[in-house]
C-alpha cells in the first residue's frame, strides 16, 4: 500500500521540446510538390502512461503535443508547397485548393522499454497518401526509436530521448513520402 502511494507522488510526466533537431533540417532536401497534411486532434492529445517496466517510476509521455509540431516543422522543410488541413479532407476542398497529393497521420503505438542501464522509447504510426480523388496511393507504417543508455544521467534525459524517437519516425515518413513522389512524378514524365 505504501509503494502505491509513493509511485502516484514520484511519477514522471515527460513533455519534450517539439522541435527538430539542426541535423534533421540538414539532411532532408525539399523536393518540389504542393502536398496537404492531416491529422485528428486526437493525436495532438495523444499520452502514454508505459512506465517501462514493473521496477521504473510512473511515467506519462505526452507524445502528441511534442508530435504534431515536429511532423508540421517537417513537411515545411520537405516540401516547396506546404498545407495543413485542420479541417477533415475531402476531393471537393483538394480539388477547390489544387492539392494533387494528401498525407494522413496516425499514432498506431509508443512503447517504453526501461532497464537498468538505460531506455528504449518507439513511436509507430501509420500514414496513408491519397491523391486529390481520396484515392489511397500508399499505406505504410513507420517506427521511430530512441536508445539511450544511462537516460537519467544524461542532459535532457528523458525529454530528449522522446524527442528523438518522434524525430526518428517523421524522418522515416517524410522519406517514404519523398520516395513515393519522385516515383510517381518520374511515371507521369514517361
Amino acid at each position: 500500500m505504501f509503494l502505491a502511494g509513493c509511485a502516484s507522488i514520484f511519477g514522471w510526466d515527460i513533455q519534450a521540446p517539439g522541435l527538430l533537431s539542426e541535423g534533421f533540417i540538414q539532411s532532408v532536401q525539399p523536393i518540389h510538390q504542393r502536398i496537404a497534411l492531416y491529422f485528428s486532434k486526437d493525436l495532438l492529445s495523444y499520452v502514454s502512461k508505459d512506465r517501462g517496466g514493473r521496477s521504473a517510476d510512473p511515467q506519462t509521455y505526452h507524445v502528441g503535443e511534442s508530435y504534431g509540431p515536429m511532423i508540421i516543422e517537417a513537411f515545411q522543410s520537405a516540401f516547396d508547397e506546404f498545407i495543413f488541413l485542420e479541417t477533415e479532407p475531402s476531393a471537393d476542398l483538394l480539388k477547390q485548393y489544387g492539392v494533387p497529393y494528401l498525407v494522413a497521420v496516425k499514432i498506431k503505438n509508443f512503447n517504453n522499454e526501461v532497464s537498468w542501464s538505460g531506455q528504449i522509447l518507439s513511436l509507430a504510426t501509420e500514414t496513408t497518401i491519397f491523391d486529390s480523388n481520396l484515392t489511397v496511393i500508399e499505406h505504410f507504417e513507420s517506427t521511430g526509436t530512441s536508445d539511450v543508455k544511462r537516460v537519467f544521467a544524461k542532459k535532457g534525459g528523458p525529454q530528449v530521448n522522446l524527442n528523438l524517437a518522434l524525430e526518428n519516425n517523421i524522418m522515416s515518413i517524410v522519406e517514404h513520402i519523398q520516395d513515393v513522389l519522385k516515383q510517381k512524378s518520374n511515371e507521369n514524365n514517361s
